[in-house]
């Protein structure tokens, strides 16, 4: 089964910020959640996306890089500036061992090396084996990385045997560290307290295959996407390190992230605000806002801990909830362009009616909670609750509310544009992004109440969204549907050269193009753009391009390439300009292509040689047997050159009478050209005799050797017609060669 590409799906982009979270949520863990918890084990799970992806990042980088020494002189500099941040985070736990930037690094060279067809296997075999040594001694992830790469570098174009062979690699990793604890724990020969179960974790490095299954092949990003996992990654451990190293107060670490949250919710809504000033921002706004409240409400939750603060701050929160499903759905529905049924917000309405109610009256009953107190032998205290009845239908609510707008994006999906897919996909990853949160807690893997934080991701996920592929005005949609209106073929390309849409003729024209790639992946599209080519023949047919700048407030944002079906005009004027061109006798070049040709060729430095000859005794053909005998002499005459060149990059032409010229491109062997003057001269009776024609004819032949010492035609010309001259005074029917 091979991984088809297509422009649906996961770009190179989209799973390198997957491999941030986790391994963002992984350090996070190491740094504040014991190691043995369900969440502990839960965050470390996810952590282990983190080595996966990027090695197959690695691997699509070498493979679509265009400079690897380059690529692996970045890795270093960023493993070199990740070292301190690293040791500052995880302190003597890794003691000596290198940062994953180092072990890309060394993962990268062994594709360089395996890759290498100029060296032989036993070289490869010697070489690997010294970066295993070296990954064995030094690196974080000792030798691990190197096998990922080399997977997914030989089985890249079968899913299949990546899956297989990635899965087994991991199977005996984890199988080798489990039988190596279970026999350190008695031998004790190395240092270090592992259980047997310690380990069991890593099997997590096989569930990125599934986002790897849907991978497209694009790169995704634009500019940031090459090194943006190398700037995060020592920053994020810098910051981790002060944050965890200065604070061991949980509850301030949340403080700082609900007040960070705040602001950036703060500055988004402005963003929202200020982009567009029509009224189809607003679900944008108040979804903003209502995501602001919960912030607010979860802040002053974090600031004062007591019961009679979180009662009344809860309060706040599920307003805020209530309020958000709301203008989210509004959104939704505005954003994709989908019709939501008036059911769906009585439902959501009556729900948050129902959910505001019980919780504004828990004193009073048991509807939304059953009990609630604050407490818990936690960093700081938290609600403790016993769900009621309206609690599960708030949240089964949402669930089938989110289920079921998934279910649409997937249903829909299948026939639509690539921008409208796009905007589907960010749907589907905002809300991803929020219920892994709220799943956390909800399920009792976490004590803590982390749904601010898959607020904010999907708010972020969201803003991403409008601002690449635009507001709730939906332009480029609309704009994709009228270009489809047009006879011509069209291609819309932004500033970075990444493919934004095609027309339907554009799509039949360059069935190889896909939206969202980059144009240089496609030789015709990126000479347009460089304008290197303005036509194409393409099935019978020649089709003209021309290129418009795309404006918006006077600046460049992008090209529009249009592309129409010129035949007929080609047609006439290759015509014309054949008429122009040829002799009409011989249907030879004439002397006007020949100076234009060979003065191209002398400008470019190109080497060749110039053969000018004239028939020897035409004159007396013309008189003894008329003037149409000569003509047929003439075309004869061509034909034989023709023949004689036939093999070689010749440019043959009639100057006029009974004078031809010939050019050959890179020959400048004496020896060869003394050859086809020859046979010129020794091989035109038997051509004469054959066609029927009077043999009395010879032929004198004047050649030039350019081997570069010419540097403009005329020059060469004279140079030649001096040659052909010292031939006729000199007995005829010979050649010479100029000096």
């Amino acid at each position: 089964m091979n991984q088809t590409k297509s422009s649906k799906g996961l770009n190179l982009f989209t799973l390198k910020l997957i491999a941030i979270f986790a391994m963002t949520v992984d350090h996070v863990a190491w740094a504040c959640v014991p190691f043995d918890s369900v969440l502990g084990q839960v965050m470390h799970v996810v952590g282990r996306f983190t080595i996966p992806i990027m090695c197959f990042a690695i691997v699509e980088g070498y493979i679509h890089t265009s400079n690897v020494t380059k690529y692996a002189l970045r890795l270093l500099i960023f493993g070199i500036i990740s070292a301190t941040p690293f040791y500052m985070f995880f302190g003597s736990m890794y003691g000596y061992r290198q940062n994953i930037i180092i072990d890309l690094l060394i993962a990268l060279l062994t594709i360089m090396i395996a890759a290498n067809e100029n060296n032989s296997l036993s070289a490869k075999i010697v070489a690997i084996i010294g970066l295993g040594i070296i990954s064995a001694a030094l690196g974080g992830w000792p030798i691990l990385p190197m096998v990922y790469v080399l997977i997914f570098y030989f089985f890249r174009e079968d899913f299949k045997k990546k899956c297989i062979y990635f899965s087994l690699a991991t199977f005996v990793l984890v199988l080798a560290l489990v039988i190596f604890s279970a026999i350190n724990s008695d031998v004790h020969f190395l240092n270090v307290d592992w259980k047997w179960n310690d380990k069991l974790y890593l099997l997590g490095f096989i569930l990125p295959l599934a986002l790897l299954y849907f991978y497209n092949g694009e790169k995704g990003g634009k500019r940031i996407s090459s090194s943006l996992f190398y700037i995060y990654y020592p920053a994020h451990l810098l910051i981790l390190s002060l944050a965890f190293s200065t604070m061991n107060d949980i509850r301030m670490i949340f403080i700082l992230v609900q007040a960070t949250s705040i602001f950036l919710i703060v500055i988004l809504m402005t963003m929202a605000a200020v982009q567009s000033k029509n009224a189809a921002n607003a679900s944008i706004i108040a979804m903003l806002a209502f995501g602001l409240l919960f912030m607010v409400g979860y802040l002053g939750e974090l600031m004062n801990p007591t019961l009679e603060t979180i009662k009344e701050v809860v309060k706040i929160e599920y307003v805020a909830d209530c309020g958000f499903l709301i203008c989210f759905t509004w959104f939704v529905a505005d954003f994709l362009r989908m019709k939501i049924p008036v059911t769906i917000y009585i439902i959501e309405g009556c729900v948050s009616a129902l959910t505001i109610f019980g919780v504004y009256t828990m004193d009073s009953n048991t509807l939304f909670y059953k009990s609630f107190e604050v407490g818990g032998n936690l960093a700081y205290p938290v609600a403790i609750i016993e769900p009621g009845i309206l609690y599960y239908v708030f949240y089964i609510c949402i669930v089938l509310v989110f289920a079921g707008f998934v279910m649409a994006n997937y249903i829909s999906s299948r026939e639509i544009s690539y921008i409208e897919h796009q905007r589907r996909m960010i749907i589907n990853y905002a809300v991803f992004g929020l219920w892994f949160f709220i799943a956390l807690k909800a399920i009792g893997i976490s004590p803590y109440d982390l749904i601010a934080f898959g607020v904010i991701v999907a708010i972020c996920i969201v803003s991403y969204g409008t601002i690449k592929y635009g507001f709730n005005n939906n332009t480029k949609v609309i704009a994709a549907s009228a270009l489809n209106h047009t006879s011509e073929s069209v291609v819309v390309i932004d500033m970075t050269g990444e493919v934004l849409m095609m027309n339907e003729n554009g799509k039949a024209l360059f069935p190889y193009v896909q939206t969202g790639k980059n144009v240089k992946r496609y030789r015709v599209l990126k000479d347009i753009l460089d304008d290197k080519r303005n036509m194409l023949e393409k099935d019978d047919h020649v089709y003209g391009f021309r290129k418009e700048p795309l404006n918006e407030n006077g600046v460049v944002q992008g090209y529009m390439i249009w592309a129409s079906d010129i035949t007929n005009q080609v047609e006439v004027f290759n015509e014309i300009r054949s008429k122009a061109d040829t002799d009409g006798l011989t249907g030879l070049y004439n002397r006007s292509v020949l100076e234009r040709i060979v003065a191209d060729e002398l400008a470019a430095d190109r080497k060749g040689s110039l053969f000018m000859t004239d028939l020897d005794n035409f004159k007396a053909v013309n008189d003894h047997y008329g003037h149409s005998t000569g003509d047929a002499v003439l075309i004869a005459y061509g034909e034989h050159l023709s023949f004689i060149f036939k093999d070689t990059e010749a440019l043959i032409c009639r100057l006029g009478g009974d004078e031809y010229t010939v050019y050959v491109r890179d020959l400048i062997d004496e020896e060869k050209v003394k050859e086809f003057a020859s046979r010129i001269i020794s091989t035109l009776p038997d051509k004469m005799g054959r066609s029927s024609l009077p043999t009395i004819v010879g032929s004198s032949v004047g050649i030039t050797i350019n081997d570069g010492k010419f540097k403009d035609f005329e020059t060469l010309y004279e140079t030649t017609d001096k040659a052909l001259y010292f031939s006729k005074e000199h007995g005829k029917n010979r050649y010479h060669l100029s000096e």
